[in-house]
């Protein structure tokens, strides 16, 4: 890893104004996990990959944020419901390593986020 700060995408969630805002940030390979637990906002996280236009991305968050009294959510179904808190879009190599997101990358993960809202409110507020 060389000594250079790596792009990722977020999705930051604001409780107050119950907003998601889409932020790019950097974070340090020698500091990943501290970085990851400052922009996420926890002291614990998890990882899951998703597939995005035949690309696979790392998407990262609050491990402990259904544990928590007030998690922070990143999307709303109603007062009740909360879906997720905010999350961290990344990519890594071969060997686990965290690889920077290219521009274009940044652009492909928030139009994907924009596009799956709608349809997760949609089949979420059919359910009930």
């Amino acid at each position: 890893m060389n000594g250079s700060l790596l792009r990722v995408f977020a999705l930051e969630c604001d409780d107050e104004s119950r907003t998601i805002s889409p932020h790019v940030r950097y974070i340090s390979p020698a500091n990943v996990l501290n970085d990851l637990y400052k922009i996420i906002n926890c002291d614990c996280v998890t990882c899951t990959q998703i597939e995005v236009n035949g690309k696979f991305f790392d998407v990262w968050s609050d491990d402990e944020a259904l544990l928590k009294d007030k998690p922070t959510p990143n999307l709303y179904i109603d007062d009740d419901l909360i879906i997720f808190g905010s999350v961290v879009f990344a990519k890594s190599d071969e060997d686990g390593g965290f690889v920077e997101l290219e521009r274009e990358e940044v652009h492909l993960l928030w139009n994907f986020a924009q596009s799956q809202f709608p349809k997760l409110l949609n089949f979420l507020k059919n359910r009930r």
